[in-house]
């Protein structure tokens, strides 16, 4: 049951089961997201850690800068192979539940994807995370729950607990195709509530509330 100053009061069911094995646009997923703080990192060869063992080096840890890594790039180490112009760059990650919000295209033909290192064309997934709030000020929590930012929306999820979430859409990322790097959940989000979360994307990315069920609830709760 969700609250009335939710969105998903308007849509019933917002999850609905699915034992499908084909992953599509709306599938809750568990994976390892990025968080996108004020920087990034950049891991620097500073040499081997072994001269006889080539697959071992010291590593040290920097913010990225501008200058990183075409015009001070690390020594070529086969422990962490570089292209030129590239760099290895660190973020904090956790697992986390999120929904997927693109499954991409027709993968593109074989003949066709030959392509330089830097240039790769295998399919990916978009996804976009959940983060907890429990612990969050409740005063936010009420207004991401009225649909009150375009880069938040709230929900329940359909697990152990009900536990409370903010769907980040400001945080969309990529993630390859690859199984073993997410788990699979038994739950999706229902075709009305994939209607309701593009109105939301549009919203977010162009700044632009369409008429429609999303606008008119945001004028619904709207505070005095």
């Amino acid at each position: 049951m969700y609250p009335e100053d939710a969105i998903q009061s308007l849509v019933t069911p917002w999850w609905i089961p699915t034992q499908s094995t084909t992953l599509a646009r709306g599938r809750l997923v568990f994976a390892y997201t990025q968080h996108a703080d004020a920087h990034s990192f950049v891991l620097t060869v500073e040499g081997r850690k072994e001269p006889t063992d080539p697959s071992r080096a010291r590593m040290h840890i920097a913010p990225a800068r501008s200058d990183l890594p075409a015009r001070a790039p690390s020594p070529p180490s086969p422990a962490l192979p570089l292209d030129p112009g590239e760099a290895w760059c660190v973020r904090r990650a956790r697992w986390r539940p999120c929904i997927v919000v693109s499954a991409t295209g027709p993968a593109v033909h074989r003949p066709l994807r030959i392509a330089p290192t830097d240039t790769p064309l295998g399919p990916a997934l978009l996804v976009a995370p959940y983060y907890e709030i429990a612990s969050v000020d409740p005063g936010f929590v009420a207004r991401a729950r009225r649909a009150e930012y375009p880069h938040c929306l709230w929900d329940r999820l359909p697990l152990a607990g009900h536990r409370e979430v903010v769907l980040r859409l400001d945080q969309l990322q990529p993630l390859g195709r690859d199984p073993l790097g997410f788990e699979w959940t038994d739950h999706t989000l229902s075709p009305g509530a994939l209607a309701l979360l593009d109105a939301w994307l549009t919203w977010n990315t162009t700044g632009t509330l369409a008429p429609g069920d999303l606008r008119d609830f945001r004028d619904l709760v709207r505070d005095p």
